[in-house]
Formats: structure tokens, sequence, C-alpha cells
């Protein structure tokens, strides 16, 4: 079973810049990223790491 994951209020906000119609798509591949990162919140600095990896 996979760890629920939270969002930072920031990194929130700053991910609604991603495309609509991408967006679904982009928030497993984010969540995705963090959990094989180890991490249990999505932070500003998880986002951007994951947008480098992913070329976001």
């Amino acid at each position: 079973m996979e760890g629920k994951i939270i969002w930072s209020d920031e990194a929130l906000a700053d991910f609604q810049k991603v495309p609509d119609f991408v967006r679904d798509m982009a928030k497993q591949m984010v969540e995705q990223f963090a959990r094989d990162q180890k991490a249990t919140e999505i932070t500003p600095e998880i986002l951007k790491k994951a947008r480098a990896k992913f070329g976001m």
C-alpha cells in the first residue's frame, strides 16, 4: 500500500501553473517521485526536483 502524500500550500499553489489537460498525470508523477524520495509531503523543493527530472 502506498503512503498518503500531502501537499504543502506553497507547492499546491505552484502546481496550479501546470496546464489543466496534463495536471492529473503530472500530479501522479510528482507524487510517485516524492514516494521514491521517501517524502511524505510535497514541498516546493520536492516539486522543483520533480519538475527538473520530468522536464515540467
